[in-house]
């Protein structure tokens, strides 16, 4: 039966694939219905997010005495790994080694101790600094650019990975070639390589993942690296940073409204729309929540997996006009506070996120239903209807709360765009010439 993993696992897999690790600090978290019918049929097949089969997994055993309690989902599991071909995704893919590659590249430097240097986030002047003190004593830098999911930091991996090589190259004297440090005398120094390790929830699994990897990879040591604050990050991650985040009226956002249906939320999110395309100085795009289910999840049900699913393709298409310095205004209801916060984390890298409660109450957006929707919903002929027969889960991380039964349209689009321009999202507007 084929698998298609969630990120965090399939960083996991891969690791333990390469020989990056053999026995990770957490189990392998896989759904249960896959996990009962490979105990019937012997095993799992991975495949990575092209549909590509990469791992074989059989034996597969959860943690727990035989099979997973009723309800719980996913079901930690031990298995066999089976390495079928190379990964093909995720980031800095072109730039990556295996543990054996990098041993060797090592080995080939002569016998030195080998510090690993872990990299999540901007570099400070401070980790530079005890990195190149290790240097001086005779050690060859490992440094390990962590991409995994995460940890994603102040910096994308690119900018991190440009960042460290200028660190690394700063520590040799020299230059940084194909993620070889070489010292002025020609000698290697060290090496640059990202990894992608999944950042685990307990930080004291997490540090023994770090380290299990930093091991594999031809380490006797690890070096504690401080993250860098404003005031003291290296000048390769400042310039990085300036360039990763332009000012806000120059940054990609994303205004995310969410509320039950009947709550005026499109409404809203037509009258900002509109509003800022009459204002004229940035570029809006519109994903409401009907236009998104007739277009791009045209196909998709209404029970919680499809719904989900619903709103990670917003925040895929959210974060992409991000990316690329757009405002767009999306409307739908995301009733689940975790799928919101993956949305949120999604747009984060690359830009901002503003989420817009819109707090109407139930009573009155059923008393505006013009479709008869709520009706139709308590007589059960609709199921999974938020706010009647599926729960509504009310954000705590709102930037901005609208209730539309207390104030007008026009008041609530004026409360949004305030925000906006207090957050510095829209520039000064320019004298006509």
């Amino acid at each position: 039966m084929p698998w298609h993993p969630p990120r965090a696992e399939l960083e996991l897999l891969e690791l333990l694939a390469v020989g990056a690790v053999e026995d990770p600090p957490r189990p392998i978290l896989v759904p249960a219905a896959l996990v009962e019918e490979a105990v019937r049929t012997g095993g799992v097949l991975v495949e990575d997010v092209e549909g590509t089969p990469v791992v074989a997994l059989t034996d597969v055993t959860p943690v727990l005495d035989g099979l997973p309690p009723s309800g719980q989902d996913p079901v930690p599991v031990r298995a066999t790994t089976g390495f079928l071909r190379p990964f093909a995704d995720g980031p800095l893919r072109r730039h990556r080694r295996t543990p054996a590659e990098v041993r060797a590249e090592l080995a080939a430097g002569g016998e030195r101790p080998v510090v690993a240097v872990p990299v999540s986030a901007a570099l400070s002047r401070v980790a530079v600094a005890r990195a190149a003190e290790r240097a001086a004593a005779g050690a060859a830098l490992l440094w390990l650019v962590l991409v995994g999911e995460g940890r994603r930091g102040d910096l994308a991996p690119e900018p991190l990975l440009r960042a460290v090589r200028a660190g690394a190259a700063e520590v040799a004297g020299a230059q940084v070639a194909g993620g070889r440090v070489a010292g002025a005398d020609g000698a290697g120094h060290g090496i640059v390589v990202p990894v992608a390790v999944p950042a685990l929830a307990d930080p004291a699994a997490d540090a023994a993942l770090v380290e299990a990897v930093a091991t594999a990879y031809g380490a006797g040591e690890v070096l504690a690296v401080p993250p860098g604050d404003a005031d003291r990050l290296h000048r390769a991650s400042r310039r990085e940073l300036s360039r990763a985040l332009p000012p806000p009226s120059t940054r990609g956002v994303t205004v995310f409204f969410t509320g039950l249906s009947g709550s005026g939320k499109s409404t809203l999110a037509r009258g900002l729309a509109d509003r800022l395309l009459d204002d004229g100085r940035r570029r809006v795009s519109v994903l409401d929540g009907d236009g998104v289910r007739r277009l791009l999840s045209a196909g998709l049900g209404f029970g919680r997996a499809d719904r989900d699913l619903n709103i990670r393709r917003i925040g895929f298409v959210a974060a992409e006009i991000t990316r690329h310095g757009g405002i767009v205004v999306c409307a739908p209801i995301a009733p689940f506070a975790a799928v919101r916060a993956e949305v949120r984390a999604l747009v984060e890298e690359v830009g901002d996120f503003v989420l817009v409660h819109v707090s109407t109450p139930l009573a009155e957006c059923e008393r505006r239903d013009r479709k008869g929707l709520y009706a139709r919903a308590r007589q059960g002929i609709i199921p999974e209807f938020t706010g009647i027969s599926s729960p509504y889960e009310e954000p705590s991380d709102a930037d901005l709360r609208i209730d539309t039964s207390t104030i007008s349209v026009d008041e609530g689009v004026d409360r949004v765009l305030a925000l906006l321009e207090r957050g510095g999202h829209l520039p000064p507007d320019r004298p006509d010439e």
